[in-house]
């Protein structure tokens, strides 16, 4: 090879000095100016923007060259990082185990943008954080921010969860004011996909003395709300947390309908909710609207969920009514236990009943069901049938005696 002048070798190669002259130049791989080593901090500056749209910080730390990245490091940036999903995501972490003067230094900037960000689909989740773990001062800063605009919020996708949050963490005078806003938009707010889950928290937070303007929005309007998807979750938060001067006028609406919403796709919860949660007087009143008609709402796709729940929890009387009114009647190819056995719904109905009753009524249902095992094989939905009853006669073969059907006593 050739010398250079100062004894080194170099390559011969065409273009070998210029590669040499680089390597030794100002912008080595590994002088300060490299991008494999961040900026320091001094360095970056609100005005750079990149192509992206992003400052210059953002687009490094998204870029992972800014590993040690601290929430100090953000001044005048923390409105931009709570919009970004990595940002937001970087800055609830770090404010978990912040020091209170590294939060108020991201509050100080996200209380000027606090309504921008409640209706981010990132920013709002910086916005909760500070009612999970802000002072009291900083929680009743942006519980201030939100006065005034609680409906638009709480009908959006993002500051619905904010007000959530915020109800769940301020106290109950400042929840008070938050929800006087909705008077007047109440049946607004529980059809819409948005809104409703704020009007369930206010039930579920709230003092129930400063919701009764919700019950008095929903006289005479509880049947169309319960078939409503969302209007049936509503009233069942009521049933659950209001008082019971509250929930009186809304059962007795419900009471009127009965028939018709055990049979509805969204109403049959709420009657399963009265069912599971009522008080006994409730629970009695909707069973006797049940009797006399088993068989019909037991084969109904919805209904059927409530029948099994009337047999769960209704009076031991009240179930030995229900279960002999489908035993009770002539065997045959026709009888109701039969028909139901067989049937895609019914046949739960049947196995609740199996389960529910009384030995002395088991013992009979089960010999009612006996005739009938060799054309059960032959359903779907009677398979289920001949496992149940082979369970029980495994369990208690020697109370129910033998179980008759193919001559080689197998079920």
């Amino acid at each position: 090879g050739l010398t250079n002048g100062s004894g080194r070798y170099i390559s011969a190669a065409p273009g070998a000095e210029a590669k040499y002259r680089s390597a030794s130049g100002t912008s080595s791989l590994f002088s300060s100016s490299s991008q494999l080593f961040p900026p320091s901090r001094l360095r970056y500056n609100r005005s750079d923007i990149m192509p992206s749209g992003r400052s210059r910080l953002l687009e490094d730390f998204r870029n992972n060259r800014f590993p040690n990245l601290q929430l100090r490091d953000l001044i005048g940036h923390i409105v931009e990082f709570s919009q970004d999903q990595h940002g937001s995501r970087f800055i609830q972490q770090k404010l978990e185990r912040a020091t209170p003067a590294e939060r108020q230094m991201v509050f100080n900037e996200i209380l000027q943008a606090a309504y921008q960000l409640m209706t981010d689909v990132f920013g709002n989740y910086v916005i909760q954080k500070f009612f999970e773990f802000g002072s009291l001062d900083q929680k009743l800063a942006l519980a201030t921010r939100i006065r005034g605009h609680v409906l638009p919020l709480a009908l959006q996708m993002y500051g619905c969860r904010v007000i959530q949050k915020a109800l769940e963490s301020i106290s109950s005078d400042q929840q008070s004011e938050m929800v006087k806003e909705l008077d007047g938009h109440v049946l607004k707010c529980v059809k819409d996909q948005n809104g409703n889950h704020v009007v369930q928290k206010c039930i579920e937070c709230v003092q129930p003395q400063s919701l009764q303007f919700i019950i008095d929005a929903f006289k005479g309007q509880v049947f169309v709300l319960s078939t409503h998807p969302y209007g049936c979750r509503v009233i069942q938060r009521i049933l659950e947390h209001c008082t019971a001067e509250q929930t009186l006028p809304i059962l007795e609406e419900l009471h009127q309908h009965t028939e018709q919403l055990v049979q509805d796709q969204y109403g049959n919860y709420v009657i399963q909710h009265v069912l599971e949660h009522g008080r006994p007087e409730d629970k009695s009143k909707i069973v006797s609207e049940i009797r006399g008609k088993v068989l019909a709402l037991s084969q109904h796709k919805f209904a059927s969920n409530v029948v099994e729940k009337c047999v769960t929890h209704a009076s031991r009387a009240e179930r030995a009514l229900l279960i002999d009114e489908v035993c009770c009647q002539n065997d045959g190819p026709h009888s109701a236990l039969y028909t139901m056995m067989k049937d895609q719904y019914a046949n739960y109905v049947v196995q609740k009943m199996i389960d529910m009753a009384e030995p002395a009524q088991r013992k009979i249902i089960m010999h009612k069901i006996r005739p009938h095992i060799t054309t059960l094989r032959k359903y779907t939905y009677g398979k289920h049938i001949l496992a149940k009853l082979e369970k029980y006669y495994l369990k208690n073969s020697p109370d129910l005696g033998p179980i008759g059907g193919p001559p080689n006593g197998m079920l």
